[in-house]
């Protein structure tokens, strides 16, 4: 009787317990509804405005409060925004979410929720610190992440860490894909970097991959380019943006592949948008250009545009940028690490980074390494200055110290080793066909010293400044080298015999009567 009482007991207790984890459960699964997911930030039209976007799985209004953390009441301010159906995530949330935060201060640090408009529906809370107009400026650059990369979380963390990043670049083919599995792919890769996109700002460009037909609307939709329309608009996917003292324009280049009735509107646009961009050279010295598809690279895959002869990126971009006096371009979609010497139309302009007088190319793929691994078993060009194809995923440090001094540092994404670094010098900023604007060097005369140093190069042979090519002198220059290694071999393979001439000279000048 005592056991039968025992065992009803244990089995109310067990009921019991299931029924309150069922209900339990349910009010979890209710509240994730209402929860809003996958936040993530960019910059608006200037950096003192923030676009904030995330999901929801049901319908709701778009709302941001935030506040500079001095715990008033008052110092609370929202901002309202739009949301839109998006039918095509069938599989997951269908509700996108954006709010524009305007007139911000620059390096102010935000606290930030966002929510809809019951407040069960309230989010984590975030920060983001906008950037300093003047200063040293960091950022993050590195091109196709997808949910698959090893590295990912990686990547989050350091991004988080101890490394004040004014923004992170994710240099096209996203997710791999955003539209894959009716969308749970890109939910998942959104949720995954959330905690470092709800904190930078997240800046994107597309690769051929967003332009896959399952995945375009879901690039359109999900994120927001600065000073654009929402959703984002095919004929529409570039854009400027002044941070810091860097003028950075990020482009499609897949309008010279797959939209192509495009190409003459970026043209267009980025010849106008260069035109102003040099006549704010004092305040934003250094242009940097963002894109997917390379102009220079070095892989095996013959079939890549970047390796032709007349590449078709190349051809449409490469004299504006010249023109223009582009300092850097970044790209993608090689999944290897190549960084060039300055160089225009194949050739090389100098070898060395001190006033270059062209652009510098750099590829940072790697971080796709896990989908196609590229091999670069020999330079391309005698442009190309180092080149990594090794399975590594890899991702970039850019520091824009000031006026003059740029430091580009390239890491491993597991153990942040460091594969490859160069300093950028360039007191001269301007169009590199035509006299340009002087920036005195901050660092006075330590630094102008030091550039003597390099310049003169004393211990070698022959100094860096033999190998500076530019315009009409490069040919003279190449000429008068190779009659220099010319005339250096011969006199090795004939050693003897001129030894031997010399010697009989003598001997017969001794044998003369005096």
């Amino acid at each position: 009787m005592i056991s039968e009482i025992r065992f009803l007991c244990v089995a109310c207790i067990q009921a019991c317990t299931v029924f309150f984890l069922v209900i339990a459960d349910q009010t979890t699964q209710q509240g994730g509804l209402n929860v809003p997911k996958q936040v993530h930030i960019g910059f608006g039209k200037t950096t003192n405005d923030m676009i904030v976007m995330w999901s929801t799985v049901r319908n709701d209004s778009s709302v941001v409060e935030y506040h500079t953390g001095d715990n008033s009441v008052d110092s609370v301010s929202s901002a309202s925004g739009s949301t839109v159906y998006f039918p095509e995530n069938s599989n997951g949330l269908q509700y996108l979410h954006r709010v524009m935060l305007t007139n911000l201060r620059p390096g102010v640090k935000y606290f930030y929720n966002v929510r809809g408009e019951k407040r069960d529906s309230l989010s984590d809370q975030f920060s983001f610190t906008t950037p300093e107009s003047n200063g040293k400026q960091t950022f993050m650059i590195f091109g196709d992440m997808g949910t698959m990369t090893k590295s990912l979380p990686f990547i989050v963390y350091e991004a988080t860490g101890k490394t004040k990043y004014a923004s992170i670049f994710h240099l096209g083919d996203i997710a791999y894909d955003l539209g894959r599995e009716n969308g749970a792919v890109g939910d998942k890769f959104f949720s995954k970097v959330e905690r470092m996109a709800a904190r930078i700002p997240y800046m994107t460009i597309p690769g051929d991959h967003e332009m896959f037909q399952n995945s375009r609307n879901h690039y359109f939709h999900r994120l927001s380019n600065p000073g654009k329309d929402w959703p984002m608009q095919q004929e529409d996917l570039w854009y400027s943006v002044n941070i810091g003292k860097t003028h950075f324009i990020c482009i499609s280049t897949e309008v010279f592949f797959s939209n192509k009735q495009n190409i003459q509107k970026i043209m267009d646009w980025l010849v106008q948008d260069l035109e102003e961009a040099n006549t704010h050279r004092q305040k934003y010295p250094w242009i940097i250009v963002m894109a997917h598809r390379p102009l220079y690279c070095s892989t095996d895959d013959k079939n890549e545009d970047c390796t032709k002869a007349h590449s078709v990126v190349r051809t449409h971009l490469e004299d504006m940028f010249y023109f223009y006096g582009v300092d850097l371009v970044f790209s993608g979609h090689q999944h290897m690490y190549e960084r060039t010497w300055p160089v225009y139309k194949n050739r090389v302009l100098a070898y060395n980074y001190l006033d270059p007088r062209g652009t510098v190319h750099i590829v940072i793929g790697n971080m796709g390494n896990v989908y196609l691994t590229e091999k670069g078993s020999k330079p391309g060009g005698a442009w190309s200055s180092f080149i990594s194809p090794s399975e590594h995923e890899m991702y970039g440090r850019l520091h824009v110290h000031n006026n003059t001094h740029i430091y580009w540092e390239v890491l491993g994404a597991q153990d942040n080793d460091l594969y490859d670094s160069r300093w950028i010098i360039q007191r001269i900023h301007g169009p590199f066909n035509k006299s340009s604007i002087f920036i005195p060097d901050p660092l006075g005369a330590a630094g102008a010293a030091w550039r003597e140093q390099q310049e003169d190069d004393s211990n070698d042979i022959i100094s860096l400044r033999f190998f500076y090519m530019n315009g009409d002198d490069y040919s003279h220059r190449i000429t008068v080298l190779t009659f220099t290694v010319i005339i250096l071999l011969f006199g090795l393979c004939f050693k003897k015999k001129i030894l031997n001439v010399i010697r009989l000279c003598f001997v017969k000048q001794e044998s003369l009567p005096k």
